[in-house]
């Protein structure tokens, strides 16, 4: 979220909490609390803080084996793109090119199933090449800058009508660092996909529409199962 700087001495540590988003009393909230000149010549470390919860679905209680176990959401409140670089040292970034340009919580589930794909065995891979339903990022949805509505707006999963690929859309709330409710100001919220989530969906959840053992290509070729 945070972005790149053009000086390698300027680097972003991250300390996230995992606490309930909707928590008031006391309200956790990202921030930054160091600042580096854009032409620090020493090393130079910003640190942040970030909160993240996840939720979990709650028919996995009923332990069926048929749902999926992993966070269908990770709520994580980010500090604004725009702060970081503002605290790196570039008073003029503009919130409009670094926060509302693209789809921040789109590029950061993207490296969610990058990291999956780069984790799952080959026979789980070529099922899913073979079989799965293709999981991809869409649209960020919002902004949906009242946080209850950010908060329980949940994370958007749709599978097209020929069951080839399943949509991951994240709710998100954006604020310049100039929002005129400060308490509120400089913040970048996503619903984050859990790389977990990922996987599970490789192994298990896309294959239920072709390679489940209720179809023809299960009792067919065994040996994919053995696989």
């Amino acid at each position: 979220m945070g972005g790149t700087f053009d000086n390698p001495n300027i680097t972003l540590v991250d300390d996230d909490n995992f606490h309930r988003v909707s928590s008031v009393n006391p309200v956790h909230l990202p921030y930054v609390d160091t600042t580096c000149d854009a032409d620090v010549s020493e090393p130079c470390t910003l640190n942040s803080v970030t909160i993240t919860e996840n939720l979990y679905g709650w028919l996995d209680e009923l332990d069926t084996g048929y749902y999926p176990v992993s966070a269908s959401e990770m709520r994580t409140k980010l500090n604004s793109r725009q702060r970081v670089q503002i605290k790196g040292g570039n008073p003029d970034a503009d919130f409009s090119v670094t926060d509302e340009e693209g789809q921040r919580c789109a590029e950061i589930n993207d490296l969610s199933i990058e990291w999956a794909l780069e984790r799952a065995s080959p026979a789980a891979l070529n099922n899913y090449d073979t079989y799965g339903v293709k999981m991809v990022t869409g649209d960020d949805l919002g902004p949906y800058n009242e946080g209850p509505l950010w908060i329980w707006t949940y994370m958007h999963y749709t599978t097209d009508d020929d069951e080839t690929t399943m949509t991951v859309q994240a709710p998100m709330m954006r604020t310049p660092v100039t929002y005129p409710i400060q308490s509120a100001a400089g913040f970048h919220y996503c619903k984050v996909l859990s790389p977990f989530r990922v996987l599970e969906h490789i192994y298990v959840d896309s294959l239920q529409a072709r390679d489940s053992i209720k179809n023809d290509t299960y009792l067919s070729e065994p040996s994919l199962f053995l696989n």
